[in-house]
């Protein structure tokens, strides 16, 4: 029984090979992940976790794809836009999956790159963005393609996983697909430098409230010492934004952090612009009428 608990996933087959009684396959304390497939004490709500039970049936040609490629990828996808149903994807002559959870497609033989995820087969992060150009708004997809070609590196100096020269091969390789056009307006706005989806989306705000494009990640030096790499900045008018997640808020440390980089700023003569989650929100965000006010007071400042 331990050894199947470890797999996070056994059919009910591997079960009964294990000497499992009809109880232990159909009591209270086992998960029917998918139909006969079991799990044990595991976070069924957490798609990968379903992704892994569903391997467990070993269906040969059977691909992780769209919404499930990008939890396993770790796209960072809204909540309100991801999926509970496994996406799973075939190529012909093979038939889609049918099965209650999971969402079957068939995929083109040319254009799609496969790789493997903690021994799962997955469509290639790339293509995945591309599927996923059919349900999800443009923001968002900027907010995905500005992460593929920017990772962590600003911080950890770790080269991302992507270049926008992959991101366009797949636009091309998708090239039919419902949603291109979508795919395509959003590449034309992918940017390096983000390192949140929140950074992505207030640069778009900003940008579409007709404000000049900002820096992203940019190095405040006072004199020769670099004292702060803020989010967005207008370097001419020596502004700096910065968009605050809750844990600016929640971290002792990092709130004090954020008073002490405010005040090296303004010593430098830096205005400082810090905007939270509430000023992204709703139809008409207040982020860029914040912006614009404190950009036109940097550019009255001799």
């Amino acid at each position: 029984m331990s050894g199947l608990v470890e797999r996070r996933g056994f059919t009910v087959a591997e079960g009964r090979d294990a000497g499992l009684s009809r109880r232990q396959l159909y009591g209270p304390g086992v998960q029917r992940s998918f139909r006969g497939v079991r799990t044990i004490d595991v976070d069924i709500e957490d798609h990968r976790v379903r992704c892994r039970a569903y391997a467990a049936l070993r269906r040969p040609g059977h691909i992780f794809s769209h919404h499930s490629a990008a939890a396993l990828h770790g796209f960072p996808l809204r909540w309100a836009v991801q999926s509970r149903d496994v996406h799973v994807a075939v190529f012909a002559p093979l038939k889609p999956p049918r099965m209650d959870g999971v969402v079957g497609h068939e995929l083109r033989g040319a254009g799609h790159r496969i790789v493997t995820l903690d021994d799962m087969q997955v469509v290639a992060a790339e293509d995945a963005w591309a599927q996923l150009s059919g349900v999800l708004p443009i923001d968002d997809l900027v907010a995905i393609g500005d992460w593929l070609i920017t990772g962590d590196e600003p911080y950890s100096g770790t080269a991302p996983s992507h270049t926008r020269d992959q991101l366009e091969s797949a636009i091309r390789h998708h090239g039919r697909r419902p949603g291109v056009r979508r795919l395509r307006e959003a590449f034309e706005l992918v940017r390096y430098g983000p390192l949140s989806p929140q950074e992505s989306r207030l640069r778009l705000e900003l940008v579409r409230a007709g404000l000049p494009e900002p820096s992203l990640n940019h190095d405040v030096h006072d004199r020769e010492r670099r004292i702060a790499m803020v989010d967005l900045a207008y370097p001419d008018h020596r502004l700096a934004i910065e968009y605050l997640g809750d844990h600016h808020r929640t971290d002792a440390d990092t709130y004090r952090e954020d008073i002490y980089r405010r005040e090296r700023q303004a010593a430098a003569g830096w205005d400082v612009v810090f905007l939270t989650v509430d000023d992204l929100a709703g139809p008409t965000p207040r982020a860029p009428l914040i912006v614009r006010r404190a950009y036109a007071r940097a550019s009255r400042r001799p």
